[in-house]
């Protein structure tokens, strides 16, 4: 038989039972590998599309419910106003009058395309903007006062319609007066909330933004051919099939194939019973890992028989090391610094490193990892969150941190004053489960975590004065209240403060507010709690002042800062407050809601004096 025309079958029997037996346990290996590797990266995915949905429809979320609190606030306000008009039995023309002003105010302040305050008062329509109704148009039996009577005094939300005319959906506000009669309503233009949801979309490929209301209403969807349907009341389309899993199924986070694609779904409810829905085409983006991964697994069997076929073990193993170099390669790419950790025999060798200066302060790899490591991050960190730093790279704890899980991260300065996230990754154990080897990475977050340093402090900041608003404020008291800290716990209201608002107007009295809160900030310590709760009604938490005599030396203070205050749109008028105050001792177990209760009892009573006046509580 000619050598140079040997037949597989002949090529098969010198290559041996064994070795072919090799390799096919090599075949089955790596193909198992590779079906490993991509199960892993498709579950990565899905998780990376459900924490963008959530993120985005959580920040959206927010940012929905502040625009829509604007519109409540500012009815509640007016229609408080106006309450107290008809109690001292203004007439008519006046509460036009007002109505009119507000109007403009809240125009110029909040919304341009704010339509002004109306209402049926004392058996009249009265219109903000001068709007004179045509003879058949009955106030009373227009929607906005048939539901605004329906909430007995508190808010009604009218559901929303779209607008003929400029194609935006609208919303009314309205609230029944004291007399059981008079209602105040205004419209809100909700095309802010459209806004909103057309640049999440534009900023996120393959997902949808949507608001919907209670009834399953479109009130708000980046895909504007959508405004003023009701996807409940539809059948065999996207909305209907997401819209029925969100109302009757009570799902917030869900799965869903339509038409041959697949969604991922996040929902957060909002003010009113309305929803923020995230909806994201998955099918689009696991595509190409599909095609990628069928490609892999075709050039995988295609190479593996070429090399079987020639019997080249060897190539066989090169061409494999060579492709899981290429991605660990790629998978380092992502990090600034990956280092290889030996606990055990104190060195350490460097797998990937894209910052000259590590690599040339650390170098590849050496004996006495844990003098280098530490004389490396001191020089390669800002001293700001040095501290932070050391405590995360203590080595000798590492073990215990990493015993119930596979990783820990921590975010610090680096010497560039750049956010960067540090995480260990725990990667071999001895046969007695001690930490023997990690993974120490570093990447660049800056952008990603200045964002969100940016977003936080929006959520938890009041947009006039500066100061905590209500639900952060009261969230960082229960904490340090949960902890067993005391102190003092402070109630302050504005004297008279309508009148300032009536008699100089919105303007001044904001200044007052804001002068309030300067005043608050500059008497307590920054690591004290300053809040608005809403309104011209203020509250403070002083650590550690936990007696009257100190309590008495703050808030003194606090009244002499207060009296320096000069606003010259007040003619010389002084600002003045009531103040209670009562204390916790360390380790009594108070609620937010008894400190607040005392003080507020505290409150009333220096109500009854003129000019600043405190009230001390136990």
């Amino acid at each position: 038989m000619n050598n140079n025309n040997i037949s597989f079958a002949d090529a098969f029997a010198k290559f041996g039972k064994r070795n072919l037996a090799a390799s096919l346990m090599v075949i089955v290996f790596f193909v198992a590998l590779i079906v490993v590797y991509f199960f892993n990266m498709s579950s990565s995915i899905k998780e990376s599309i459900i924490t963008k949905g959530e993120l985005n429809a959580v920040q959206s979320a927010d940012r929905f419910d502040r625009y829509l609190l604007t519109g409540m606030d500012s009815i509640k306000l007016a229609s408080h106003t106006i309450d107290t008009m008809l109690q001292e039995e203004r007439s008519n023309e006046e509460i036009l009058e007002y109505m009119t002003k507000e109007t403009d105010c809240i125009i110029a302040a909040i919304d341009e395309h704010f339509t002004g305050l109306y209402g049926y008062i004392r058996g009249e329509y009265l219109d903000g903007v001068g709007w004179v109704p045509d003879e058949d148009y009955v106030p009373t039996e227009r929607p906005w006062y048939i539901i605004g009577r329906e909430f007995d005094g508190e808010i009604a939300l009218v559901e929303p319609y779209l607008d003929a005319q400029t194609g935006t959906v609208m919303m009314t506000l309205s609230k029944q007066l004291s007399d059981g009669v008079s209602v105040v309503s205004f419209d809100v233009d909700l095309g802010k909330v459209q806004e909103i949801t057309e640049e999440v979309a534009a900023e996120n490929y393959g997902m949808q933004e949507i608001v919907l209301d209670d009834t399953g209403g479109v009130v708000a969807h980046s895909d504007k051919s959508c405004l003023g349907q009701n996807f409940m009341k539809e059948t065999g389309t996207l909305g209907s099939e997401i819209a029925k899993r969100l109302f009757t199924g009570n799902e917030q986070t869900f799965e869903l194939s339509y038409s041959g694609n697949s969604y991922i779904v996040y929902s957060v409810p909002i003010e009113n019973g309305w929803y923020c829905v995230s909806v994201i085409e998955s099918g689009s983006i696991f595509a190409p890992l599909k095609m990628l991964f069928a490609a892999t697994v075709l050039v995988v069997i295609i190479t593996i028989t070429i090399l079987c076929a020639i019997f080249v073990n060897t190539i066989t193993k090169n061409s494999v090391a060579e492709k899981l170099g290429h991605q660990l390669s790629t998978a380092a790419d992502i990090y600034m610094t990956v280092h290889d950790i030996d606990l055990i025999n104190d060195t350490f060798s460097e797998i990937s490193v894209n910052d000259k200066r590590v690599s040339d302060f650390i170098g590849k790899g050496r004996t006495n990892m844990r003098e280098t490591f530490y004389n490396a991050l001191e020089a390669l960190t800002d001293e700001a969150t040095r501290n932070v730093v050391r405590e995360f790279t203590d080595l000798d704890t590492l073990d215990t941190r990493l015993e119930n899980t596979k990783t820990i991260t921590t975010e610090f300065l680096n010497h560039d004053n750049k956010w960067c996230r540090g995480r260990f990754i725990a990667s071999e154990r001895t046969a007695d489960g001690r930490l023997s080897h990690v993974l120490f990475m570093t990447e660049q977050i800056d952008d990603e975590k200045r964002n969100r340093d940016r977003l936080q402090y929006m959520s938890e900041t009041d947009g006039l004065t500066g100061v905590s608003n209500r639900v952060s404020g009261e969230h960082k008291i229960r904490e340090l209240l949960s902890l067993g800290r005391g102190g003092m716990f402070m109630l302050l209201d504005a004297d008279k403060f309508k009148d300032i608002n009536d008699s100089f107007g919105h303007s001044a009295g904001d200044k007052v507010l804001i002068a309030i809160a300067y005043c608050m900030k500059r008497t307590f310590r920054s690591s004290d709690i300053v809040m608005r709760l809403g309104g011209d009604e203020f509250a403070a938490f002083a650590q550690d002042v936990c007696d009257e005599k100190t309590g008495r030396e703050v808030i003194n203070r606090l009244f002499e800062n207060l009296c320096a205050v000069h606003i010259p749109e007040l003619g010389g008028k002084l600002i003045s407050v009531s103040v209670g105050a009562v204390f916790s001792e360390p380790d009594r177990d108070d609620t937010f809601e008894e400190l607040y209760k005392r003080a507020d009892e505290c409150t009333y009573t220096s109500k009854s004096h003129e000019g600043n006046y405190a009230v001390y509580g136990k």
